[in-house]
């Protein structure tokens, strides 16, 4: 006799579901950071570099956050506005197309992937282009997810992997 139950072989297992549901709120709470400080530096120093938009403490330091970065309230026309706008674009939109990959793909292993890449794209883009100016406590926080994402991708990835060669 026939078996007419449909079974789906592509069905992510348990392990593979907790650790998507983990990224989702990693990076909803790393999209949600954006709004802390991320770059503190001397308001002489950085005059010309940052957006209008900023908030000057003191008279001396410039906050800036990782929002401000990316929209700038008077245009990109100071030098190097369109650098920190394309670091804040990094900061932005790479945790924002993960967590929507994490949350639309439930099947395949490029969710994993994408996220291994955005958190990598996120390190590399605090680390090495903010080196001037002294990190505010949302580059931190930022930095300490980005790693924990990093790893976590890997091991979904690797979850997935056992469970496509076991035939799942």
């Amino acid at each position: 006799m026939a078996n007419y139950t449909y079974v789906d072989d592509r069905v992510e297992s348990k392990s593979e579901k907790h650790i998507r549901i983990f990224l989702i709120i990693l990076f909803f709470v790393e999209v949600a950071i954006t709004t802390m400080p991320f770059i503190q530096a001397p308001a002489a120093l950085v005059a010309n570099q940052l957006p209008e938009g900023t908030v000057i403490t003191n008279n001396l330091y410039v906050t800036v956050t990782g929002f401000n970065m990316l929209v700038q309230t008077n245009g990109y026309t100071q030098n190097g506005s369109i650098m920190v706008a394309a670091i804040g674009a990094v900061i932005v939109v790479f945790p924002l197309v993960a967590f929507f990959f994490n949350i639309l793909d439930k099947k395949s292993k490029k969710k994993f992937v994408v996220s291994g890449i955005c958190s990598v794209a996120c390190a590399i883009a605090i680390t090495f282009s903010m080196s001037q100016f002294s990190l505010g406590p949302g580059a931190f926080i930022t930095l300490i997810i980005n790693v924990v994402g990093l790893f976590m991708s890997a091991q979904g990835f690797q979850a997935t992997m056992i469970r496509q060669r076991n035939g799942g």
